[in-house]
């Protein structure tokens, strides 16, 4: 038991896995969180220029959470354990005293665990710490519903009431799922690591798209389409089996990006 996992090994291991990740990614995630103070303060100065701001706050409101999720995620992997492909730097992580399996969960606990909770701490700061934008916010964690609803489907605008498809689970699931494909390319390429991480990606979504175009004869679930897949069409029905499918679908990618990212560690010679 203790050669695949030992507790006091393992504590060790991740409080250097954590100290090396924070000391490779704090400065981005400190700009990235606080964006919102960085727009105001840019604002400001311009408004002192030229009497006009020039662009609105509410723009940079709205896009800031999107973009701050797309670049954590696409840069965090790459960042942090990018050099692990390196002969010298991949050599003397293979020789730190601590088992695949241990390198993996501490691997996982940061990308997936203590970094959104981080990125949400930042964000919670830069909203509170930004003026304009808290005086025009509704509640004390307005930036959170762009934040975290990305892809979620609002049955309003589909004409079938006020629900929305928003569990909590395939949120934090989206999170991983996007963080763990870049993770695994850090890992496996040795050169343009984002850049043939996306190639893989539009791969991935083209082979989806065509098993979805398969199995439902289409990519674009309307109310029709939905109505032909759950019979008398019913909001709350429609938005419990959408739940659990997308539950489903995201659990599935998520253990077998597990699987990988512990397999590409196994076998890492740099």
């Amino acid at each position: 038991m203790k050669e695949i996992f030992d507790f006091k090994r393992f504590g060790r291991y991740f409080r250097y896995d954590l100290s090396h990740a924070v000391s490779n990614y704090w400065m981005t995630a400190i700009i990235l969180g606080l964006m919102p103070v960085i727009w105001f303060l840019l604002r400001f100065f311009f408004k002192i220029i030229s009497g006009e701001p020039g662009f609105s706050g509410d723009d940079m409101y709205t896009i800031w959470p999107y973009i701050t999720m797309i670049v954590v995620c696409m840069s965090f992997g790459p960042r942090v354990y990018g050099k692990l492909t390196e002969k010298k730097t991949g050599s003397d992580w293979i020789t730190i005293p601590a088992s695949a399996e241990e390198k993996t969960l501490s691997m996982l606990i940061i990308t997936c665990i203590v970094l959104p909770a981080c990125m949400y701490a930042l964000c919670v700061l830069g909203n509170i710490l930004t003026p304009s934008i808290l005086r025009d916010a509704k509640s004390v964690l307005p930036f959170s519903k762009g934040l975290f609803n990305t892809g979620l489907v609002d049955l309003r605008q589909q004409g079938v009431g006020g629900n929305f498809f928003n569990a909590p689970l395939i949120i934090w699931l989206n999170w991983c799922q996007q963080i763990l494909f870049f993770t695994l390319g850090a890992l496996c390429f040795k050169r343009n690591k984002v850049g043939k991480t996306i190639l893989c990606l539009v791969g991935f979504g083209m082979l989806m798209s065509g098993l979805t175009m398969l199995i439902f004869h289409t990519t674009n679930f309307n109310n029709e389409t939905l109505s032909n897949l759950f019979g008398d069409f019913d909001a709350d029905r429609a938005q419990f089996w959408i739940n659990l499918a997308l539950n489903a679908i995201y659990t599935v990618v998520f253990v077998v990006l597990i699987g990988a990212i512990y397999a590409r560690i196994k076998t890492l010679k740099a």
